[in-house]
């Protein structure tokens, strides 16, 4: 998810530029289109697009992105077809409103969800592995962590943006 703060954290101490300012906005387009075609498609295409961008220094273009399309199996008329959709757009909109809400600032922050429970979300800082295979067995065959959260009223958040009908579940 994109989140400014981090952007900029991450790129004040590193040359990055060759990099684009509208690149950030632009990969995650390109990665909600690639993702429409399956998650794996979306999570292969980005870690490629991440090693083009960042190791190889590789300029962000449209040709670098469709060969990263065709190379992961990608629809490429598909894909060119959703990356500037309005279903991308509001895909991006809607995490930018879980961003906002959970309060997330580091890359390394994840937020979980219950598809269970409406809008119902547990975030955990410093996320790794072993947070995560710890969550799990702590939780497993229960879902009460979710239940009770989602009785507590939650507090109102003043977001700078307008509210949309988007759900994310």
């Amino acid at each position: 998810m994109l989140n400014i703060k981090i952007l900029h954290n991450f790129t004040k101490n590193k040359q990055l530029s060759h990099l684009d300012q509208n690149l950030p906005y632009d990969a995650i387009l390109d990665f909600k289109a690639a993702s429409f075609q399956g998650k794996k498609f979306g999570r292969r295409f980005l870690m490629d697009l991440q090693k083009e961008l960042l190791i190889n220094e590789e300029p962000y273009t449209d040709e670098l992105v469709y060969k990263l399309a065709e190379r992961n199996g990608l629809d490429v008329d598909m894909f060119k077809e959703d990356r500037r959709s309005d279903l991308a757009e509001k895909m991006f909109r809607c995490d930018q409103r879980v961003v906002h809400e959970m309060e997330i600032d580091d890359p390394s922050t994840t937020v979980l969800f219950n598809s269970d429970v409406d809008d119902c979300g547990i975030r955990i800082k410093d996320f790794d592995y072993n947070s995560l295979f710890g969550f799990c067995a702590k939780s497993l065959g229960s879902a009460a962590h979710f239940e009770e959260a989602s009785r507590k009223p939650a507090k109102p958040i003043k977001a700078p943006y307008p509210k949309t009908n988007l759900r994310f579940n």
